[in-house]
């Protein structure tokens, strides 16, 4: 072979070079060198014409037998490919990752929101670090410990926060091991996680209206005169106050869900958008689907109302008598931020603090009051729509006002 071809890069040439220059190199290592060449060569010849540029100009990419193949830069990509042609021995996080992602993609049920939040933490936490291009194979439990220790020095990072990078991690060295077969096994499994400190998570972050509250705010939404597509969002907020739906479920309700006292939940509205070839999330629109968060059949459920919610059925019925859905007006239906805005504005104007209010804030107070009110907790599981009994213990906050819970500690203590 001519070394000195102008097909051969300058760059690919010089360790020969350099090889040749050192007489402790044996004609064996000089050999494999060449034969390394050869191998790059041919694969540039093969490719270069079937590389492509994302618009932003942060990775380039490629299509094999319908397989994307990412990289920062063109001579990052050739690695991936040589490596992928003639051995996997040296792919790191940095060139599992996006094949991870869209693998998750194509063959789970995993939602584009969540592959979101998997690139998120990807780009905040480990794209671009050192440990992130160390070869899988090299990694070991003391470089994750590392880091960790570095990441939550401070308790600068919440549990939840901990837990989805760790996500992002565990599911790279999952797919490494099940799907590549480049690794035996995950390095982060035989760490003791309880050495890192945790920040503490701001429970009130979001708060709960007590029974007081909802009780005021109810009577002064009653009470305002509304008109058009505000008296909607109004409707659908008090209705809201007397069912433990989340916001998506609320506006997917349909006539057709409706009978006497209780409502059907078979459906939700999200925010939907995908993840493309390229690693970038398409533009978002909201549509409704067939199933309910978590895709398990506990979010298929009836839920029950009290007799004071049928007015406000009513009046919605009246005001959107051909409506599919139970909440829209004028043929649309209602917007989640719009909702929180109407929520928050009828709070300043009730005297109630709007701060952290939102209508997951709704169905915290609804289950709580329901609690406090001596329904059994494996009910407000089921009316809540949750799997686990921990999650819906999460829900349950302090909506009782204090004067009362001392009149309880007099007479019970």
């Amino acid at each position: 072979m001519d070394i000195g071809s102008s097909n051969v890069k300058q760059t690919n040439i010089s360790p020969l070079l350099r090889m040749l220059s050192d007489d402790s190199i044996d004609s064996a290592e000089i050999l494999e060198t060449i034969d390394h060449m050869r191998k790059d060569k041919e694969l540039r010849e093969k490719y270069e014409d079937k590389i492509k540029y994302r618009k932003d100009g942060r990775q380039v990419y490629i299509y094999i037998n319908r397989m994307q193949v990412v990289a920062a830069d063109e001579e990052a990509l050739y690695r991936k490919l040589y490596d992928m042609e003639y051995g996997t021995d040296n792919y790191s996080m940095e060139d599992i990752f996006p094949l991870w992602l869209l693998w998750k993609r194509d063959h789970t049920a995993t939602a584009a929101k969540t592959l979101q939040i998997h690139q998120q933490k990807w780009r905040k936490y480990l794209e671009g670090t050192s440990i992130s291009r160390i070869p899988l194979r090299k990694l070991t439990p003391k470089d994750f410990t590392s880091l960790f220790r570095e990441w939550t020095k401070g308790r600068t990072l919440t549990s939840k926060e901990f837990n989805n990078i760790k996500s992002v991690i565990n599911g790279i060295f999952a797919y490494a091991i099940n799907e590549l077969e480049i690794v035996p096994k995950n390095p982060i499994r035989e760490i003791d996680m309880r050495q890192f400190p945790l920040k503490p998570v701001n429970s009130k972050k979001e708060k709960a209206f007590n029974s007081a509250e909802r009780a005021k705010l109810l009577k002064y939404m009653q009470n305002k005169k509304e008109q058009g597509v505000d008296e909607m969002y109004s409707l659908a907020i008090q209705f809201d106050f007397f069912v433990t739906l989340r916001i998506g479920e609320l506006r997917a309700l349909k006539w057709e869900n409706l009978r006497e006292n209780e409502v059907y939940v078979e459906g939700q509205v999200v925010l939907s958008n995908e993840l493309l070839d390229d690693g970038t999330f398409s533009t978002g629109s909201y549509e409704n689907v067939d199933h309910v968060k978590g895709n398990t059949d506990a979010g298929f459920r009836w839920v029950q109302f009290p007799k004071a919610a049928k007015p406000i059925l009513e009046r919605a019925r009246k005001i959107n008598p051909d409506g599919e859905y139970i909440f829209m007006y004028k043929g649309k239906q209602l917007y989640t931020q719009t909702f929180n805005e109407h929520l928050k504005k009828y709070c300043e104007e009730a005297g109630i603090d709007p701060k952290g209010r939102g209508s997951h804030s709704i169905r915290f107070t609804v289950a709580s009051i329901l609690y406090l009110n001596g329904t059994p907790i494996q009910e407000i599981q089921r009316l809540l729509g949750h799997t686990s009994l921990a999650m819906t213990l999460h829900y349950l906050k302090d909506v009782q006002p204090r004067h009362k819970t001392a009149d309880v500690m007099e007479k019970c203590l």
